[in-house]
Order: structure tokens, then C-alpha cells, then sequence
């Protein structure tokens, strides 16, 4: 996302502009924030259209179309202005890179993601077809991967089918390369034109390249008239043919997307559980954690493809976990040897009301209802440059020397953060040690994490994180096992969990603290931040809308312990790349919250308002209008929590 240029409006229709996602034939397309606190996509439609005769009534009846698709796999429109000076369009945001993105970092898919794709955009085309609509400009910047499957975006360019063309000289509207022969030649644009350009991004997913070739304008639209498409690359019989048959240059002659879908369901019914292909390996699927490495995210959730029905897919059960495929594992740095003291001695304490919150993912990800004062879905942010990577033979634990791992093709990032156009939140490549941390105020990186003195109050929940494998994270004091999704395990001696920053969490099992009035608690945890981006939530509690955050303030840049309209925050940014401890109190008889970084106060606010939510302790998210928002990028260790406020001479006694 790039900041606003200085003539940007700083808000259209009530929707606060945030910064810039991109632009196309149609207009601007900026990420918004609802008066709500939701983040959205809005486009702004070029002026150049406006002043054609007859546009507003077009886009009107354009937008009250678009209003009746409500695919599974489509970015739905959530409000629009076709009256205003400059007509504008509202649509939901998606977390989740694009298609172009995604292949462009880990490479091409293998077959079974990419019949998973077809699946999804040919369900997406029913819904847009079915409203009488034609997309005109499907590409792979217009695909974004969130973690329950591929969204279609952009219907700025779509058109009533019966309606006249929006084709303006000087304006392009749609993409060379992934237009049809009949839009390149200017003729009558029907759903099989949609087709055409499914069957061009297809083979953009399985080769990396446009099946038509780069190069000069001109001589790319002669080869999508008259060419036949270089599919070479695309070695399995069955995908080449349902690329060749989209990409006929007939319009007639190419299938239905329900027909595809149909024949995506013959093809799922060879692929292995997951989604993964039968003929490979499980360490081709699996990362060394045993999670599945689907190529689109999502992908292991989409049943391939439902029969000819056009109806879309049923979404995910609510706090369903879904696998997403995160890039090659890290190993964080082994901080100085001043290790805290040993763990306490275990003691089952009662628990309280506690929450998950479940994004963009992403992205926060992910895409929610946020409280503006509070807390807000994470800004879209450019991919970090990767930090120094480890080899294979670095990363792969000990015994496991013959173990193939993940390769390139398998992997493809998930979530935090694009919508309505092309921008991909980064997943860090590598956590690295750094020369700045204060001495005293790393963790030490072994099984025993620091805990609070034997005389001292005694948590109600701890996760030291130190686990090697699967998908529990266990409580060392209690009964508050958590299950993780997309969490990596350390490896070596470094024992910290990595999250990914897109869709990585850990849920507990039921409550742990009471955050209501009268009741005081205390959050302790080492974080170690890889990207400063938006919000990046470690600890929060509530299913529906977190009542209390840990986290980094992307609004405020610093570290934050919030509570539903009120922050306390630190005294200056925080520092990447290096291992920080952070604690959270709240004072019920105070009234107060305080937050320490690395031992002092940096922070404290009044807080008159507690507030109970519902649902389980939440590592690594947050949650808004009930739904997983401010992913956490880095690596996290040593979770505990109290149900009571520590002093500070015990909070500096954790540190």
C-alpha cells in the first residue's frame, strides 16, 4: 500500500482513506475505514468516465448487479454512490496476497492447487454471471488468496450484461494478455469472455508466465486473436485440456464455468487427502510441523468442485482452523545467556471468560468491525526484504537428514492485505539476532522460561511454546491446553513459536481470566516483532470482539495494552528483530492499566469501562465483529497470565 498522494481525498462517503492500493481502468482504489471501524476497499471512479453521456445511470445499474453476487469466492460490494461528484464503490476487504504475487514469490502451483483454483473462480463466475454480469477484466492481480479459498475482485469493470460497453478511447478496460479475442477485437462481451480469461489465469498459476507471451502490446493482442497458447510447461494431461478448452477462440466452443467445476470435481476425486497430490510424498504436503502446505490457501477446505448446481460453497465452520501455507521455517536467534529463572511449581487455578480472535487474517489480516479507539484491522503493507535465510541442512532437525521438505512449488503465502487490488502483506523469511537488545532483557531460548519468583503469585495459565511438533500448546500450570493453526515450531535450541503474520494462532480451551468490573489480571510475554505494519495482536481474549489487546498499535507505533476505548502505550516505538518483554496490568481497584516493556512502566490509562467478552485466550490475533483481525508477525515465548495485578516489583522480577 503507498501513503496518499497530497490531492488524494482524505475520506469519501464517510469511509476514512488510509492510502493507496492501486489503480485501473476504472478509477482509484484506496483501503478505507467505515465510521465503524471496519476496513474496506473503495474505488473512485476515473473522471475521464464521468464526463461520458449517460455513465452515472450505467454504474447505477452496474452497482445494484454487483449488489446481488454473493459467491463464497467473491469480494461482496458493501455500499456505493453513483450520484456522488465523483462516483465511488465500497467493497470488502480481503486479506490474503494475489494470485500475481503469490507466484511470483514461491513460483508456479502444482496440479491439485491449481484444479482447487478453478474451482473456486469458476464457483465466483456462476455467482457474477448469475447477476447478470460480466467481470471483463479477471487477472491474476484481481485473485487474491485469502485462507478459506481464492476471492474474485473487481467489479469495477464489469458491466451489465445487457448493458452498454463502458469502453472510453484512451482507457483500457481490461488487461492484455488476459482479454479475450473477442473483447481485443471490440465485439459483443459475453460470460464466455470471463471464460477465456480463467483459462489465461490458469495457466498463469501452473507456468508463472501468460500462456500468449510478453513483449509488445500489439503483437501480445495479434497472438491472443490468432495464436495458440504455449502450454508446454503445463505437463498434466487433464489440467492442459481444461486450460485448451477455456482458451478456445471461439466463444461458443469454450466450457460453462459449471462445467468446469464438474470437471474439477473428477479431478479432486485423485487428489489426497488435503488436496495434495497422491503421487507425492506426505513431506511434499506436509511441512516438517505436519501442517498442510496447500499451494492456494484454502485450498485443503474447498471440496475440489461441487457438481453443475452453480450454488456456491458452503464457508467454514465459525473457529474453524485453516491450514495456510507459511515459508520455509526459521530459526530465531539464540539471545544472550542470562536466562530467567525456572518455571513455577504447577497449580490449577479457576478459570475465567477469556476470548480468540480469529482474522485476516490476516489481515489481518484480515477484514472485521473494529472499534476505532481500540484497535483496527492491520493496514496493508509492503513485503518486508527478507532477512538472512537458513539452509535446508541449517533448518532441518536432528534425524531427519533424509526427510524431503516442503519445495518451492508447495508453498504459497496467505493473508494480511489486499483488497479491491494488488498488495500483499509480507511473511518474514527469518528472524535474526540483534545487537541492540538491552542485556538482561532477552530470554533464554531453552525449555525453561522465566516465571515469577517462588514466593510470588503464581499464573493461571502458562505456555512456555517450546514444543517441536503438532498441534497443541501446552499449558505447564493448568488445564488450558491451547490447538494451534499455522504456528511453526522452533528448531535447535531457540524452542519459540513463529507466526506468520497472516493466519497463525493459538486458541485455548476454554476461559482463563474474568475481565469484567471488580476483577484485576496480569499478562506476561517475550515477543520478538519481525514487522511494524498495521496491528499485531499477541495476547487478547473474546470470540465476538477481544476485550483486552497485547499488542503493537500500528495508529500509535508503539506497544500497546488496550482495552475497549482506552490504550495504554509505550514511551517510543518498539525495537524489530530483537526479543522484548512486555506485561500488561489491569488494576480493578485502581482502575488503571499499566504496561511494561522489558521491566519499567512506559505506559498507563484510566479504565472506568471493563468489559466481559465471551470465548477463549487468544495467542497471536485478535478479534473484531467476530472475525480474526491483527495477525501477529514473529516469534512469541513464554505466555503467562495471572488472575490479579502484579506490582511492579513482580512484573520486573519477570524480566
Amino acid at each position: 500500500m503507498a501513503a496518499l498522494d497530497p490531492d488524494d481525498p482524505q475520506s469519501i462517503g464517510g469511509y476514512q482513506l488510509l492510502g493507496r492500493l492501486g489503480a485501473g481502468g476504472m478509477g482509484r482504489v484506496f483501503l478505507g475505514r467505515s465510521p465503524g471501524g471496519r476496513q474496506v476497499a473503495v474505488k473512485v471512479v476515473h473522471a475521464a468516465l464521468v464526463d461520458q453521456p449517460d455513465f452515472r445511470s450505467r454504474f447505477r445499474r452496474e452497482v445494484q448487479a454487483a449488489r446481488a453476487v454473493s459467491g463464497a469466492f467473491t469480494a461482496p460490494v458493501i455500499d456505493a454512490d453513483p450520484d456522488a461528484p465523483q462516483p465511488w464503490l465500497v467493497t470488502s476487504y480481503i486479506s490474503g496476497p494475489s494470485l500475481e504475487h503469490a507466484v511470483a514469490d514461491w513460483g508456479p502451483m502444482p496440479t491439485p492447487r491449481v484444479f482447487a483454483l478453478a474451482a473456486g473462480l469458476a464457483e465466483a463466475l456462476v455467482s457474477i454471471h448469475g447477476a447478470q454480469l460480466v467481470h471483463r477484466d479477471l487477472k491474476p492481480s484481481n485473485v487474491l488468496l485469502a485462507t478459506d479459498g481464492p476471492r474474485v475482485i473487481d467489479f469495477g469493470i464489469a458491466r451489465v450484461a445487457e448493458g452498454s460497453s463502458l469502453t472510453v478511447t484512451g482507457i483500457a478496460l481490461g488487461s492484455p494478455g488476459f482479454m479475450s479475442p473477442e473483447q481485443v477485437n471490440g465485439e459483443e462481451i459475453g460470460p464466455a469472455s470471463d471464460v477465456f480469461s480463467l483459462g489465461t489465469v490458469l495457466a498463469f498459476a501452473a507456468t508463472g508466465g501468460n500462456p500468449f507471451g510478453n513483449g509488445h502490446l500489439a503483437s501480445l493482442l495479434y497472438r491472443v486473436v490468432h495464436d495458440a497458447p504455449d502450454l508446454a510447461a503445463v505437463t498434466d494431461p487433464a489440467l492442459r485440456a481444461l486450460i485448451t478448452d477455456c482458451l478456445a477462440k471461439d466463444p461458443a466452443q469454450r466450457p460453462t464455468p459449471r462445467s468446469i467445476l464438474t470437471r474439477c470435481g473428477a479431478e479432486a476425486g485423485t487428489a489426497a487427502p488435503g488436496g495434495g497430490d497422491s503421487s507425492q510424498g506426505a513431506a511434499h504436503r506436509t511441512g516438517s510441523s505436519g501442517t498442510v502446505n496447500p499451494g492456494v490457501p484454502g485450498a485443503a477446505t474447498h471440496p475440489g468442485c461441487r457438481p453443475d448446481d452453480g450454488r456456491p460453497a458452503a464457508p467454514a465452520a465459525p473457529g474453524t482452523p485453516t491450514p495456510t501455507v507459511l515459508p520455509t521455517p526459521t530459526v530465531l536467534p539464540t539471545p544472550a545467556p542470562s536466562a530467567p529463572p525456572a518455571p513455577p511449581t504447577p497449580v490449577l487455578h479457576n478459570p475465567a471468560t477469556p476470548a480468540p480472535s480469529i482474522s485476516a487474517t490476516p489481515v489481518p489480516s484480515v477484514p472485521p468491525t473494529p472499534v476505532p479507539s481500540v484497535l483496527q484491522t492491520p493496514a496493508v503493507g509492503a513485503l518486508p526484504a527478507p532477512i538472512q535465510t537458513q539452509t535446508d541442512a541449517q533448518l532441518r532437525p536432528a534425524g531427519t537428514a533424509g526427510r524431503r521438505g516442503p519445495t518451492r512449488r508447495t508453498l504459497l503465502i496467505s493473508a494480511v492485505a489486499v483488497a479491491a487490488a494488488v498488495a500483499a502483506v509480507g511473511v518474514p523469511m527469518a528472524l535474526t539476532d540483534s545487537h541492540d537488545s538491552a542485556p538482561g532483557h532477552e530470554p533464554a531460548l531453552s525449555t525453561n522460561p522465566p516465571t515469577t519468583p517462588p514466593t510470588g503469585p503464581k499464573p493461571v495459565g502458562v505456555w512456555r511454546l517450546d514444543e517441536r511438533a503438532g498441534t497443541s500448546a501446552a499449558d505447564a500450570v493448568g488445564t488450558h491446553d491451547g490447538t494451534a493453526a499455522d504456528v511453526r515450531w522452533g528448531v535447535g535450541n531457540s524452542g519459540a513459536a513463529l507466526f506468520n503474520g497472516v493466519s497463525s494462532q493459538i486458541t485455548m480451551r476454554g476461559p482463563v481470566l474474568d475481565t469484567g468490573p471488580g476483577h484485576s489480571f496480569t499478562v506476561s510475554v517475550w515477543v520478538y516483532l519481525t514487522s511494524a505494519s498495521g496491528f499485531a495482536t499477541i495476547v487478547s481474549q473474546g470470540a465476538d470482539s477481544s476485550s483486552f489487546f497485547l499488542q503493537y498499535s500500528g495508529d500509535d507505533r508503539r506497544w500497546a495494552f488496550s482495552r475497549p476505548g482506552v490504550r495504554a502505550l509505550a514511551g517510543g516505538p518498539p525495537t524489530l528483530n530483537t526479543w522484548t518483554h512486555l506485561v500488561g496490568v489491569c488494576d480493578a481497584a485502581a482502575q488503571r492499566l499499566h504496561l511494561y516493556v522489558n521491566g519499567t512502566q512506559q505506559g498507563t490509562a484510566t479504565d472506568t469501562r471493563p468489559v466481559t467478552k465471551p470465548g477463549s485466550l487468544m495467542i497471536g490475533r485478535a478479534s473484531l465483529g467476530g472475525r480474526p483481525v491483527d495477525f501477529f508477525s514473529g516469534g512469541i515465548k513464554n505466555v503467562q497470565v495471572f488472575d490479579q495485578a502484579l506490582s511492579a516489583e513482580r512484573v520486573a522480577a519477570l524480566a
